[in-house]
Parts: structure tokens; C-alpha cells; sequence
């Protein structure tokens, strides 16, 4: 059982050229969170980027898709064993939204267990209209939810 939800540090940008100008978000925090996908309800973990803490939201929060709502500027990432990495992107309290997927070496685990997983992220996808992500995190098991 997953201790209760707490920030763990992260430390990098998120940049997105939107239709309204330029975003960039600076991540701070970061949360690990693991339960049954939305859509297939095979069980998932997932990484929460956020601007701030967001922990007391993920912590009554009763379905793995809560969080997403919760999250006013940061980027969720999938981590499936899928080849590619599904992510999205929000900035100005939702107001920013962008979703797509990298290629899986846009991620370097230096820990990858059930419960932690460290690393660094680094995504370009700006020439394609996209995000650019540069964050090195250490996250630890925040929630294990049992419901979609």
C-alpha cells in the first residue's frame, strides 16, 4: 500500500508555442501514481509534472483520472510498456491544452521500480507544433488506485 500522496521534486521547463504566445511552465514537483487505465482498465502508472503541489487533490481523488483534472500547468505522462509515450500537456489553469506522444528514449529511467521511478525526461516537439520538455525527477509511489 502506497504511503499518502506527497510532491516529490522534479526541476525542469515545460514550453509550448500556443495560439495565444508562448507558455512555459516551470515543473516543480512530481508524482508517481499507479491503477487500471480509463479506457482498457489495464493497470498503468503514470507521471505528474506540476507547477505546484497538487498533493492533497491526489490525495482524495478516487479514480486514476482525477489528478488530470486537478492539474492547472504541468504534463502527465503514461508510462506504459506501449513503444511510444502518451502525454499531456496543460498550462493556464487548462486553458492550454496539448496532447501527443514522443518516442520512448525521450525517457532515461535511472530507477524504474513499482514503487519509484527516477530519471529524466526530454521531449522536442516544437518544430511539429508540439512541447519541449526538459525535467530530471525522482518520484515515489503516491496513490494506488483501484478504480477507473
Amino acid at each position: 500500500m502506497a504511503p499518502p500522496a506527497m510532491a516529490d521534486s522534479a526541476n525542469g521547463t515545460l514550453s509550448y508555442q500556443s495560439k495565444s504566445g508562448p507558455l512555459q511552465v516551470s515543473v516543480t514537483n512530481v508524482y508517481l501514481v499507479q491503477g487500471p487505465d480509463s479506457f482498457s482498465g489495464k493497470p498503468i502508472r503514470k507521471l505528474i509534472f506540476s507547477a505546484t503541489d497538487i498533493s492533497g487533490k491526489i490525495k482524495t481523488c478516487a479514480t486514476m483520472s482525477c489528478p488530470d483534472g486537478e492539474l492547472g500547468a504541468g504534463m502527465t505522462i503514461e508510462l506504459s510498456p506501449d513503444s511510444r509515450l502518451n502525454y499531456w500537456f496543460v498550462g493556464n489553469d487548462q486553458r492550454v491544452q496539448y496532447s501527443g506522444g514522443a518516442r520512448r528514449e525521450a525517457l532515461i529511467l535511472t530507477t524504474d521500480s513499482p514503487q519509484r521511478v527516477s530519471g529524466k525526461l526530454a521531449i522536442d516537439d516544437s518544430a511539429s507544433g508540439g512541447i519541449k520538455a526538459n525535467v530530471t525527477f525522482d518520484a515515489t509511489l503516491a496513490k494506488q488506485y483501484s478504480d477507473r
